[in-house]
Formats: structure tokens, sequence, C-alpha cells
């Protein structure tokens, strides 16, 4: 299995591509891939939309399950790239802050220097411990303007939050009421779960995707069928060792 996970392009909360309604101003979480392997390393961005714009400087508040994910290290975001003298810094130590916490902050030197949106604010870097799912949630994230750097509540965002879903090698994919085998029970767990309403593959949807296209519909039934009555091939693993 590949351990170093690259997330790129933008993909917020479970696999939907952001958008922006109006004139909103927005941080979000951006990252590629919600779903990664035990053990692997992966980043996750935290960005501002194209609304988001005359930024001076910006503190981010951020909650991580580090029981699931192990902070690496937080790097500068390239918003700040033309300002290569511009502060950041980061603090995961929980000294002044709550327990799974995570600061980061940064500013362009010079009064009335600004960058605008879109823009990455840091990136962060972790390391998948231990199966589940962990939010990647704002406590809060405050953006200053040139013209007003001091206290103060800043300029007013909307926060969109992201989570990150932790696999290992023991989720059997197929198993979807979690039985411990894969069998014609499966398939009917799946169809009801995709059409009558019923409940969600367990212990977490992703072992319903059987042909681990990163969600679970009508293909991973035919895939299953497939399967376990004309010889088709077993049902994929995201993290195969």
């Amino acid at each position: 299995m590949n351990r170093y996970i690259v997330l790129t392009s933008v993909l917020c909360l479970l696999l939907g591509t952001l958008s922006v309604a109006g004139n909103a101003q927005l941080v979000f979480v951006d990252s590629a891939k919600t779903i990664v392997c035990k053990d692997s390393l992966f980043w996750v961005d935290v960005r501002v939309d194209s609304m988001v714009d005359s930024i001076h400087s910006y503190a981010c508040l951020m909650y991580i399950d580090t029981s699931k994910v192990y902070i690496e290290t937080v790097i500068r975001g390239t918003i700040l790239d033309p300002f290569p003298d511009a502060d950041f810094g980061w603090d995961s130590t929980h000294t002044y802050y709550p327990e799974d916490s995570l600061y980061f902050g940064g500013s362009t030197k010079g009064y009335g220097t600004f960058v605008n949106g879109p823009g990455q604010l840091g990136r962060i870097w972790l390391t998948a411990k231990r199966e589940g799912v962990t939010p990647v949630a704002f406590g809060r994230c405050i953006i200053r303007d040139p013209w007003n750097p001091g206290p103060g509540p800043g300029m007013p965002v909307t926060l969109q939050d992201g989570q990150i879903m932790v696999l290992g090698p023991g989720y059997l994919h197929g198993d979807a009421n979690h039985d411990g085998n894969v069998n014609s029970a499966d398939v009917s767990y799946i169809i009801n779960y995709l059409f009558v309403g019923g409940p969600e593959p367990i212990p977490l949807w992703v072992v319903g995707d059987v042909n681990c296209d990163l969600r679970v519909n009508s293909a991973d039934v035919s895939y299953l069928i497939n399967y376990l009555f004309i010889n088709g091939p077993k049902p994929c693993d995201l993290c195969e060792e």
C-alpha cells in the first residue's frame, strides 16, 4: 500500500465540490480526499474563497481528534508568498487552547499591505494513527484587513468545516451489515440503504463502496452481485496491505 497520500485539488467535506452562494465570504477546509489509510502521511489545507479580500492577518483555531491523527507540522499558506518575510506561526501544545485543538496564524508586514483570496492560509501535515472519523473543524478564524489590523471582530466570514476518515486493513469492503461475511444479505442491505432509506453500511459507510470510487451507489450493488454470483472481481480494499 502506498503510505504517502498527497491530498490535492479542491474537495470539501465528503467528496463534494465546493460552491459559494452569492457573495459569501468563506474560509474552508480543502482536501482532495477525506479518506486516508492508517499510518499514512497526508495534508489538508485551510483556504479562503475569492470574496475574502484585503487580508492583513489571520488567526485560526481548529479542532482535530489527536487520538486518530498526529499533527506533524503546519506550514505557511501560499497566500503569503508575495511577502517572504511575513509572519507565520502555529501551536499544538494545548498550553493556551482546549485539548485537541490547533492554532495557526500569519500576517503581511507593513501598514496598508494586504493579500486577496482565493488562497491558502495554511497547510496542515498529519499522520493517520487510528481508525475512525476526525473532524477538522473551526473553533474560530479571525481575518483582519490592512486598515484595521488591531483588536476587534475582524472581517466577517463563513466557516466551512471538514472531516477525515481513517481506515485500516481490517475493514471488509462489501460487508455492509458488519456480520463478518460478504454475501447476498449485504446486497439487500445496500439496496435498502440506497433506495428505501435504510441505515448506512457499518461501521463506516465506506465498507459499502466495493469498487473504490469513494461513493456508495447502484454501481456497488451491481459489482457485488457480479462478485457473488458471476465470479466477478472481489471487492476492492482502499488500504490493502
